[in-house]
């Protein structure tokens, strides 16, 4: 149940990041924080992708 959980986590705090990266695409002029948003927002995708299918 517990590794459920985390996933959920994972996929929620994907969803907002990329929400975020979204709305500083077209809101913001600094395109350094919408390049760190949305790494970020990848980099959690990976991380629920491995723990989803290799644990």
């Amino acid at each position: 149940m517990e590794q459920k959980r985390i996933s959920t986590v994972l996929l929620i705090l994907f969803l907002v990041l990329t929400f975020a990266a979204i709305v500083i695409y077209f809101v913001s002029d600094d395109m350094k924080l919408f390049y760190y948003t949305g790494g970020a927002a990848i980099c959690v995708r990976l991380m629920h992708y491995f723990m989803k299918f290799f644990m």
